[in-house]
């Protein structure tokens, strides 16, 4: 029974070094290049260019903040596929909505 526990003890030492989130440990912007640029470069919009990423058009669409950009991308509108929690981790999606948000005013 005693030989089970060191791997579990194992694997809880391993979570806390490396911090109890479930984020990949990269910053916004390089989860924004990996996921959102090749649709969004530079806030742009290359399937609906009138949806660009600036604040005024995210702001007439009801999405106002880093939270706001987060829940967006797991229920987009036409066009955007969603990306699941299986994708984008929830910390990582407001990481991106963060770097949205301080990005493209």
């Amino acid at each position: 029974m005693r030989w089970r526990l060191v791997p579990m003890a194992a694997c809880t030492a391993l979570a806390l070094a490396v911090g109890c989130s479930d984020g990949s440990g990269v910053d916004g912007g390089e989860l924004f290049a990996t996921h959102c640029a090749g649709c969004h470069p530079k806030g742009g919009n290359t399937i609906r260019p009138e949806k660009t990423l600036a604040r005024a058009h995210r702001e007439s669409n009801g999405i106002r903040t880093a939270r706001d950009v987060a829940a967006y991308i797991r229920n987009p509108g036409p066009g955007m596929p969603a990306f699941g929690e299986g994708m984008i981790p929830p910390a990582d999606a407001l990481k991106i909505g963060e770097y949205v948000v301080v990005s493209f005013p």
